[in-house]
């Protein structure tokens, strides 16, 4: 699962998701299977990550959905 980091910015960044120019503070999050740092202009760019980033870790696993925990 993503995790969000801190970061000070000394240049223009672009947002991983949609490519825009971040102009405020941008969203570092970093996950397991990528070795850098994603950054993002707002939570809903990063909602629509992780909402990704779910669906492709479960693809192999029965299409793409969410698993449900069994106890």
């Amino acid at each position: 699962m993503p995790f969000e980091l801190k970061i000070t910015r000394t240049v223009d960044l672009r947002c991983s998701n949609c490519g825009k120019v971040i102009t405020g503070e941008p969203i570092v999050v970093k996950t397991c299977c990528v070795n850098k740092p994603w950054v993002f202009c707002s939570r809903e760019c990063y909602k629509q990550f992780v909402a990704k980033w779910t669906r492709n870790q479960d693809a192999g696993k029965g299409g793409g959905t969410l698993r449900k925990v069994v106890f």
